[in-house]
């Protein structure tokens, strides 16, 4: 088995959670609706992007740079994850011709793409060459990303969490399942605003206020 290449590692991770200066929510919650909230996740991906255009010497906004992104769309397994999202956000799929894997549901090229994405995180983690952190990450931005695809309570549970996973944190499954719940019966978005460090901490406030 060939070792998966690595990926989201070249752009530094906040240290903290911090208010967005923007819409005010902790910074990669709003992602969907932020520019501020959207770049901060983003930055992950596109530092890897931009290492990759640079080392083909290629630069942005090129043909050339489309060219590259088929080229790695066409080879999955060969790049990082990283690079691989990047990618698919430069194409369109062939049927319904929205950002592959991200159109309707009734598009089957883009479940098989959606579907085709995930066994390089089996391997990677398997391997010790992705953390539970960076498949979280990739996990969670492609929700964020592409809300219609999933359930309403999803999305908001990965909208929550997005802000401690851009510091390297990963919830357990406890804490994980507290919040999916939790959040699935929260009746104010007020839930959404609150800074939290850790979801070690955002599960104990919440625990004792409950």
């Amino acid at each position: 088995m060939n070792h998966r290449p690595i990926g989201g590692r070249l752009h530094p991770r906040p240290l903290r959670v911090v208010s967005c200066p923007s819409c005010s929510l902790p910074q990669g919650r709003n992602y969907h609706a932020c520019p501020d909230c959207y770049r901060a996740v983003e930055a992950i991906w596109l530092k890897d992007w931009e290492a990759l255009l640079n080392k083909e010497g290629i630069r942005a906004g090129q043909a050339e740079e489309r060219q590259l992104a088929e080229k790695v769309v066409a080879e999955l397994d060969l790049h990082p994850w990283t690079v691989v999202d990047a990618a698919l956000t430069f194409v369109t799929c062939t049927a319904c011709g929205q950002e592959p894997g991200g159109g309707p549901l009734s598009c089957e090229e883009c479940a098989m793409l959606f579907g085709n994405l995930w066994g390089y995180d089996v391997e990677a983690q398997h391997q010790g060459r992705m953390t539970g952190n960076e498949h979280a990450l990739r996990v969670g931005r492609r929700v964020l990303r592409h809300p219609h695809r999933q359930k309403p309570g999803l999305v908001r549970a990965w909208k929550f969490s997005m802000p401690i996973l851009l510091t390297g944190q990963v919830p357990s499954h406890e804490i994980a399942a507290y919040f999916k719940r939790a959040i699935d019966k929260a009746e104010s978005e007020s839930f959404f605003e609150i800074v939290y460090q850790s979801f070690e901490e955002a599960y104990l406030t919440h625990r004792s206020s409950s």
